[in-house]
């Protein structure tokens, strides 16, 4: 299919040329079926073997309407034809900033020259995906069809043959050197930077399972130091479901959360990407002394006295399939928290609350009085007043957080034996009276779900949130108290600035929203959000779903998500790159070389940079307001930005201060390049973006666009655009992408990446793509 297509694309450009005196011969050794019409379902009435030809007549679809040697007449499939033009004089000009000439139909062949925009030559034979062309010096070559169109001839007169006159000069080549960037690309812009993280000399982070020290918060990042079972760390810091430690060598970085327990004196603490907890695990139980409802893990089970439900999943908003009655027998096959997994007498499986169940009891022995006589214990099971039981403080406690749904944070407390206060919101404290048995108190950084800290004093719980959700108590039974808290959309209205159109979104709580384009319309989620009492303005649509809040808006123009310290923006662009606020990020520089390649000579922070300044100025022409991160050979980060902290990693302080940069700015749009090195046959062009992000969905059309107008223009291999989480793409707010040109320790790309021409080509084609980007759609 795909030469089928290839082929159609090649037919569709002959037909704005007179073809009665063009001569086709087959391609294949097959030869070539002649049928009485355009199309396979037609008879065939003839055909044309490999040394035979015929004059083609017409065109229509993918199929030639061709006269035979012998006067009879009929259609033959494009797609396994060659049309030779050498007798005639036909032309083609250039439609790309550079195209290679090569010496066989084919992207591996060698490359014999270059052509450029505007030039013209002459067409000499066609073939699905391939013209062949001869130059003004006679150079004779394959060039891919897609870059090149048939023309009349060479402007300012009519057709000649090669050596006959003076033939079409090529487009200028660009300077070999950049234009410089003007004073104010790189932004005066100072920031804090960076104090040394000090250990918490009261916790310890014990090493569970051999895992690397990164240096950021994500398996991506450098790995600075490897740690292993039993090792213990100091707590420097927490965020996102990672903890950032000091190790025994004194190396700072992040462990996955997962892979290390905190132990904090009588609390154990610990954070993964799907939540996070704090436990103070129950006193020893005396011996004899059954198991409570909550302690139960594997086995029988029997319903406690206030029945219980079943549910789908371990959630309390989940569908119900079975009430249980008090005294039921279950079996307990797994637990998550609170909840247990459970398999009914029926052989039905779901999901319960463990609190509700009870140990079965056991049967008493022969002449043993039954539970009802024991003594010490009434016929409710509970602990006679004179019976000796652990207190309040050796009963532990639990407080877990994790994700219910999509934007809905589930926190649960457990105190078996104790009752649990209210819970209360006051602007961005949210406290949980209970009694813990602390003495002092303890404090736990989050940076998760919404909660930046935790603290638990002999009075309760007490976090710290990074908004103001909606908050309520799902359900409150002795001894177990669940929350959830939501984002509220509280208003909506529109705001203009400039071109551009605003509407702005006041949020209550921690939500990152979604927006789409989708049938002339632009569609913001909330997930898990409740809509408030916001009104949406005229045209606008606003409603409440199972999932969350979703809004509306009839357009068709380009846009992006942009955070304001009370909530969301929505923004609408007009087309054009003019008014843009356009981030360009050479990668690497000074003292960081990138990739090197000894063999072509080629340094990646130099092309890096060559390549932004080109495109620096290009859209400067379409009106657009470029900043760059470093216009010339250093770091992007200052010197005292990445001195002020001894240890710290240069690399990913410079990382940070160039995300730092973009949201500080605000921009439209922010664009990383760089330059690939691989095995020594490793070729092309890919584009990397991150989903997940505040514009992702952004950003992975940037990304498409991106890559489909550099392979067109650089005739680089197509190697693909990839969703993944390099930190600039990961961390910066506006729409972002990150390139890698060509592969420099390539022996064929490696030394065109240094052409002026190449970086011009590639620098043009980003433009083009940001124009299709920033285009109604």
């Amino acid at each position: 299919m795909k030469r089928v297509a290839a082929a159609a694309f090649v037919w569709v450009l002959l037909s704005s040329v007179p073809a009665e005196a063009a001569t086709l011969r087959p391609l294949d050794q097959d030869g070539l079926n002649v049928r009485s019409g355009p199309g396979t379902e037609y008879a065939i009435i003839g055909g044309l073997g490999y040394d035979q030809w015929a004059t083609v007549l017409g065109r229509e679809g993918d199929w030639y309407r061709v006269r035979l040697q012998s006067g009879a007449e009929g259609w033959v499939a494009a797609w396994f034809s060659r049309v030779l033009l050498e007798d005639e004089f036909r032309y083609a000009v250039v439609e790309t900033d550079i195209l290679n000439v090569r010496r066989e139909p084919g992207l591996d062949a060698p490359v014999l020259t270059r052509v450029y925009q505007g030039q013209y030559v002459r067409l000499l034979e066609m073939i699905p995906e391939w013209w062949r062309i001869q130059l003004d010096d006679g150079t004779e070559g394959w060039v891919f069809a897609q870059y090149v169109r048939q023309a009349a001839g060479p402007p300012g007169g009519q057709p000649v043959e090669p050596g006959a006159g003076e033939a079409p000069a090529p487009v200028t080549p660009p300077a070999s050197q950049p234009p410089a960037a003007p004073p104010g690309t790189v932004p005066d812009v100072s920031f804090p930077p960076p104090s040394e993280p000090v250990p918490d000399p009261a916790k310890v982070v014990s090493v569970v399972q051999e895992t690397g020290i990164y240096a950021g918060p994500n398996s991506e990042a450098r790995r600075t130091d490897t740690v292993r079972p039993g090792e213990r760390l100091r707590l420097l810091d927490a965020r996102d479901g990672w903890v950032r430690v000091a190790s025994p060598q004194d190396r700072w970085g992040w462990v996955p959360g997962e892979l290390v327990q905190v132990v904090d004196g009588p609390l154990r603490i610990q954070v993964a990407e799907s939540g996070w907890s704090v436990e103070k695990p129950a006193a020893q139980q005396p011996a004899g002394r059954q198991p409570g409802a909550a302690e139960i893990v594997a086995g029988d089970a029997v319903v406690g006295p206030r029945g219980a439900t079943l549910h789908l999943i371990p959630a309390t908003a989940a569908r119900v399939l079975a009430e249980l009655s008090p005294g039921e027998p279950l079996e307990v096959l797994d637990r998550d928290g609170q909840w247990v997994k459970v398999r009914l007498s029926s052989g039905q499986v779901g999901w319960t609350r463990g609190a509700l169940l009870e140990q079965p009891p056991a049967p008493p022995a022969d002449g043993a009085p039954d539970d009802g006589e024991r003594e010490g214990v009434d016929a409710g099971g509970a602990a006679d007043e004179g019976a000796a039981g652990p207190g309040e403080e050796d009963r532990g406690f639990a407080v877990r957080m994790r994700q219910g749904a999509p934007g809905v944070y589930v926190l649960e407390v457990t105190a078996p034996g104790r009752s649990l206060g209210a819970p209360l919101l006051e602007g961005r404290t949210l406290r949980v009276p209970f009694s813990t048995g602390l003495d002092g108190e303890r404090a736990m950084p989050l940076n998760q779900m919404g909660v930046a800290r935790a603290v638990l004093t002999r009075d309760g719980l007490t976090l710290t949130l990074t908004g103001e959700p909606r908050v309520a108590v799902e359900s409150a039974l002795d001894g177990t108290l669940l929350v959830t808290l939501r984002p509220a959309v509280t208003e909506i209205r529109r705001e203009g600035v400039g071109d551009n159109g605003v509407l702005r979104f006041t949020v209550r709580g921690t939500v990152q929203p979604r927006a789409r384009a989708e049938a002339g319309q632009i569609i913001v989620e909330f997930p898990g959000a409740v809509l408030g009492t916001a009104q949406a303005p005229a045209g606008v649509q606003a409603v409440e779903t199972a999932t969350g809040v979703r809004v509306v808006l009839p357009s068709n123009r380009p846009f992006a998500l942009k955070p304001w310290e009370g909530g969301y923006d929505l923004v609408t662009y007009g087309s054009g790159l003019a008014g843009k606020v356009i981030m360009l990020d050479p990668g690497h520089g000074g003292d960081d070389g990138g990739a090197v390649s000894r063999a072509t000579g080629v340094v990646e922070k130099a092309v890096n940079l060559q390549v932004a300044l080109r495109l620096r100025a290009l859209l400067a022409e379409k009106g657009a307001t470029v900043y760059m991160t470093r216009a010339d050979d250093r770091r992007a980060a200052p010197d005292e930005f990445l001195r002020s902290v001894d240890g710290e990693p240069w690399d990913q302080l410079d990382l940070q201060y160039r995300t730092m940069l973009a949201n500080h700015l605000g921009v439209d749009l922010f664009l990383s390049i760089h330059h690939n090195s691989g095995e020594t046959l490793s070729q092309g062009t890919e584009v990397y973006y991150t989903s997940w992000t505040l514009n992702g969905g952004r950003s992975r059309e940037l990304a498409s666009l991106v890559q489909q107008e550099l392979v067109r223009a650089l005739g680089t291999r197509d190697r693909g655009v990839f969703d993944d989480t390099f930190f600039v793409t990961r961390n910066t707010l506006a729409p972002a992408v990150l390139v890698e040109l060509a592969f420099i320790n390539n022996p064929a790309e490696g030394p065109r990446t240094v052409d002026p021409a190449f970086q011009e080509a590639a620098a043009q084609a980003i433009v083009r793509a940001l124009e299709r980007f920033y285009a109604e759609r």
